[in-house]
C-alpha cells in the first residue's frame, strides 16, 4: 500500500510538473509570436505610419494657429459690439431725453391752448394786469393759440411796446 501511495504522489508531481511546463511553453510562444508579427511589419509600413503621425502633427499645428487667428477675429469683434451697445445706449438715452422736452413742450402747448381759450372769453381791460405780469414767452405761446380775431385784444392788453416786439419775434421767427 505504501508503494501505491509512493506511486500516486509520484504520478500527481510529475502531472503536475507536465501542467507547469505546458503553461510555460505556452506563454514563451504566445510572446515570441507577438514579437514575430512586429518583426514581420516591414519597415515600408513603419514609414507610412510614421509619416500619417507627422501629416497629423501638421494639421493640428495648423489647427491651432487657424484657432488663435479665430480667438482675434472673436476678440475685435467683442469690442466692436462693445462699443456699439454703448453708443446705442447713448443714443437711447439722449432719446429718452427728447421724449421728456417733447413731452413737456406738447403740455406746454395744451396750457397755452387752455389760456388762450380761457382769453377768448375774457375782456382787454381783464386781461391787461394778467398779461402784464407774464413772460414774453408765454405772451407768445397764448398768442399763437388764440383765434385769429381774438388776437387783436391780447395785443391791446399788451400795449404798444410789448406788442411790437411780440410781433418782431413772431416774424424773425417765421423767418429762420
Amino acid at each position: 500500500m505504501k508503494k501505491l501511495l509512493m506511486g500516486l504522489a509520484a504520478a500527481l508531481m510529475f502531472f503536475a510538473l507536465l501542467v507547469v511546463v505546458f503553461f510555460v511553453i505556452f506563454f514563451v510562444i504566445e510572446g515570441e509570436q507577438e514579437t514575430t508579427d512586429v518583426d514581420l511589419m516591414t519597415n515600408r509600413e513603419l514609414q507610412t505610419i510614421v509619416d500619417q503621425r507627422d501629416s497629423l502633427l501638421v494639421d493640428v499645428d495648423s489647427l491651432e494657429i487657424d484657432l488663435v487667428s479665430y480667438r482675434a477675429i472673436i476678440d475685435s469683434l467683442e469690442q466692436e459690439l462693445s462699443f456699439k451697445d454703448a453708443t446705442l445706449q447713448g443714443v437711447q438715452d439722449r432719446l429718452q431725453e427728447k421724449d421728456a422736452v417733447i413731452a413737456s413742450l406738447r403740455e406746454a402747448e395744451v396750457n397755452a391752448q387752455d389760456m388762450a381759450r380761457t382769453f377768448a372769453t375774457m375782456t382787454v381791460a381783464e386781461m391787461r394786469p394778467i398779461v402784464a405780469k407774464l413772460s414774453d414767452q408765454v405772451v407768445m405761446d397764448i398768442y399763437t393759440n388764440t383765434s385769429t380775431k381774438r388776437k387783436k385784444f391780447l395785443l391791446e392788453a399788451m400795449g404798444n411796446d410789448r406788442a411790437a416786439a411780440l410781433a418782431s419775434r413772431l416774424l424773425s421767427k417765421e423767418g429762420s
